[in-house]
């Protein structure tokens, strides 16, 4: 059977025809891209801060009952009676939220060898009544360690603060974009990209000298709030428009 040969130009003539097609594939998006490029012009960053102090209104303390020794059944009936009592005071007042923390029994080693145990259990105690608190403090002394103690801003509070500084920190930062736009000779510019951070407030600890002193006295220890500093901050991209 005879084999059919192509024309010799026939290839010449594909090639003439799809070379340019293909070009054209490739560099479309090139030029789609220098197209993006050319309309982003006049882009300028900006950031804004707003701040308030706001009084913490809520007081957080963590107290343990710690026991030793060599019998832990014994000691885990006497740990666990501890924080009924202590579980049993902080219902008496009102306003005040408890919750027990981890329970913890752990083996002693002296030169390798088992020689004791030591069980442990904490409170942890919330209120926004300090004095009530304070108090309840005072008791429950008696029979725990108090760990940590400290201030916080309520979660309510904290959110219709930052809801207010968010309004003022927009504000502000549309007070400088068109600023920025009035010192460029531009009348009109708009946001290109915008993040509002709003950083959460941790709990601010009383001085460790204070809580050592607490500790000794075995009364009821006096609070003072205080308050801290919530900041909204925003950065952002602008770009000036022609006119």
């Amino acid at each position: 059977m005879s084999k059919t040969h192509l024309p010799y130009w026939l290839p010449l003539i594909v090639a003439t025809v799809l070379l340019p097609l293909i070009v054209a594939t490739v560099l479309l998006p090139l030029v789609a891209g220098a197209d993006d490029e050319v309309t982003h012009y006049d882009r300028i960053s900006l950031q804004a801060m707003a701040s308030a102090e706001v009084e913490n209104d809520i007081l957080e303390a963590t107290l343990s009952v710690y026991r030793e020794g060599s019998n832990p059944s014994l000691l885990s009936e006497e740990v666990n009676s501890t924080i009924q009592w202590a579980i049993g005071e902080a219902k008496k007042v009102s306003g005040v939220t408890v919750q027990t923390l981890g329970y913890q029994t752990n083996p002693v080693y002296q030169q390798q060898r088992l020689s004791a145990w030591r069980v442990r259990q904490s409170l942890r105690l919330e209120s926004r009544d300090i004095a009530k608190l304070s108090q309840l403090i005072g008791k429950l002394q008696e029979r725990l360690a108090v760990g940590r103690v400290g201030y916080r801003i309520s979660a309510q509070r904290r959110n219709a603060v930052e809801e207010s500084l968010i309004i003022e920190a927009i504000t502000l930062f549309q007070q400088r974009a068109e600023l920025v736009a009035k010192q460029m000779g531009r009348s009109r510019y708009r946001v290109v990209q915008m993040a509002i951070n709003t950083g959460g407030v941790p709990m601010q600890p009383m001085m460790h000298a204070e809580m050592a002193a607490m500790a000794d006295t075995r009364s009821s220890p006096s609070f003072e709030a205080g308050a801290q500093t919530v900041r909204v901050s925003i950065n952002g991209m602008i770009e000036l428009q022609l006119d």
